[in-house]
């Protein structure tokens, strides 16, 4: 268990656009020197308490989201139909974005709607299919003409105070699968591979070779914007 303990934080006034922000004092939560080690960007008592992983026996939490952090296996959660990214991106080969479209126009990637699986799932046979197979297509269809939207359960969910955008990674180059895995080898229940933490952002941010590649004279110029609270804390 992680010890806490306080310390007050006096933050510097900031000037956006020339304009001064009020000096904010506050009481914030340090950790201890072996929880510190867990938060390599120096900035650890800014950010909330971690939330424990699903296998902490004493950790009570709703079951239609994934606590912060959990990965892996630990991360599954039942769907109300069976979806393998390995059968559909892998075997099938469809494109990340035929499904996800609005990954490249939009912040948030968005679920697929109904109407976008059965623009397959209309022609695609289910004789010989197993059981469980017919049953989630019919479900499928179900939902399809009742035009009820699939209940589909969140995996990765980010805090309400950060902001993340699809269309600006998308269009710098960044593959799905360096954030969500390689789904199209593995993934037959839909879980979360990466943390998402903080750290985990900044040394992508950091270090990340597209950077170099898409400004090129002005990349170290960008780095410093990709690291400033600001472009991820609106």
């Amino acid at each position: 268990m992680a010890h806490w303990k306080s310390a007050v934080l006096f933050a510097t006034p900031v000037v956006v656009a020339g304009i001064a922000i009020a000096t904010i004092a506050g009481t914030v939560q340090a950790q201890d020197p072996e929880v510190e080690e867990a938060f390599p960007t120096g900035l650890h008592y800014l950010l909330p308490p971690p939330v424990p992983l699903l296998s902490d026996p004493e950790r009570s939490w709703n079951d239609e989201r994934v606590a912060y952090g959990a990965v892996g296996s630990e991360g599954v959660l039942e769907q109300p139909i069976h979806y393998s990214h390995k059968l559909h991106a892998g075997k099938l080969n469809i494109d990340c974005q035929y499904c996800h479209f609005n990954a490249r126009r939009s912040i948030h990637a968005g679920i697929p709607t109904t109407e976008t699986c059965m623009n397959c799932h209309k022609v695609v046979p289910t004789e010989g299919r197993s059981e469980q197979a017919q049953a989630d297509l019919a479900k499928l269809k179900e939902h399809y003409e009742s035009g009820e939207p699939i209940p589909w359960v969140k995996v990765h969910d980010l805090p309400d105070f950060v902001y993340f955008t699809h269309k600006r990674h998308v269009k710098g180059g960044v593959a799905c699968q360096e954030c969500h895995g390689q789904v199209q080898d593995d993934m037959t229940v839909a879980y979360r591979v990466s943390e998402l933490s903080m750290g985990w952002c900044l040394t992508c941010h950091e270090s990340h070779p597209n950077v170099d590649e898409n400004y090129g004279a002005r990349a170290e110029l960008r780095r410093a914007e990709m690291k400033d609270c600001w472009t991820c804390h609106k």
